[in-house]
């Protein structure tokens, strides 16, 4: 593994420090030298696309992401046409913005249905109708996968294997959204930290799975500070020759209440801190 993590390739997500604004996100992380900006679509449409163009240009700041759309369950008593036009609206957006995917998060099964297959083909559908708008503006379509607790309600891909299976369908309009989150427990995990898999990777997401876990959507740990082999999944990724950016993503009532400058000092230290010397569990 690489001996050192470069801060370049560090993005914040604005859900980790959701007391500021994108304005004030772009220049708090600027603060602490990092000038990526995981960005949230409700702070963009309270910014403006001109506004926000014109904050991360002149901070030097880079989008790895706009979080978030598709959600097939938010939309199930309307069919998948309404999911199809908010993920369009998201490219365009993301597009204005420099974002390099739109993070796709499928939504579960909706309140009406116990068919999971039939949510993941509704989600394949809205992926392939998108995907030749998004290669015209330029965006991957980023598909996340969620771990198995949220499969009802708010993911109904829930391991890497089915999401690289979904994204090779689709082609390049599409890539994969590693989330420590939600893949950490997966049994296959390693085999997707590698080639070939690492070049559909849009984006890593760095947080930690919190013991004992309330299971709590706002109930992430800070890296370090949990069950998930954090240092292992990086130096997996480095050793596989992934070049692409890391986020910070932590959605949790404890960081929150802090302030947030402080917050992102401890997200960039314990980033950092993932190129000390890391033995990677794939090959042990």
């Amino acid at each position: 593994m690489n001996t050192a993590m470069d801060i370049r390739r560090l993005a914040i997500n604005q859900i980790t420090t959701p007391a500021w604004s994108l304005e004030q996100a772009i220049e708090g992380y600027a603060r602490h030298g990092i000038h990526g900006v995981g960005v949230w679509r409700d702070k963009l449409a309270a910014c403006g696309l001109i506004r926000a163009r014109s904050a991360l240009r002149a901070a030097g700041s880079w989008v790895p992401s706009l979080c978030k759309a598709g959600n097939i369950a938010q939309f199930a008593t309307a069919g998948t046409r309404p999911a199809l036009d908010d993920c369009r609206r998201a490219i365009e957006e993301a597009a204005e913005i420099g974002a390099g995917c739109v993070v796709f998060v499928c939504g579960g099964i909706g309140t009406d249905s116990k068919d999971i297959e039939a949510a993941r083909a509704k989600v394949a559908e809205v992926l392939h109708e998108a995907s030749a708008f998004a290669v015209k503006h330029g965006v991957s379509l980023g598909i996340e996968p969620f771990h198995p607790m949220h499969a009802a309600e708010r993911g109904c891909i829930n391991t890497l294997s089915q999401a690289h299976a979904l994204c090779a369908s689709i082609g390049p309009a599409a890539s994969v959204v590693v989330d420590v989150f939600h893949v950490w427990w997966d049994p296959e995990l390693y085999r997707f930290l590698a080639p070939p898999y690492t070049d559909a990777i849009a984006t890593v997401q760095l947080c930690d799975w919190r013991v004992p876990t309330r299971h709590s959507v706002e109930d992430r740990a800070m890296m370090g500070e949990g069950a998930a082999n954090v240092h292992g999944i990086a130096a997996a990724l480095e050793d596989s020759g992934y070049t692409g950016p890391y986020e910070v993503e932590i959605f949790s009532q404890d960081w929150w209440s802090m302030p947030p400058d402080d917050v992102v000092r401890i997200c960039a230290e314990r980033y950092l801190s993932l190129g000390t010397s890391i033995i990677d569990p794939s090959n042990t």
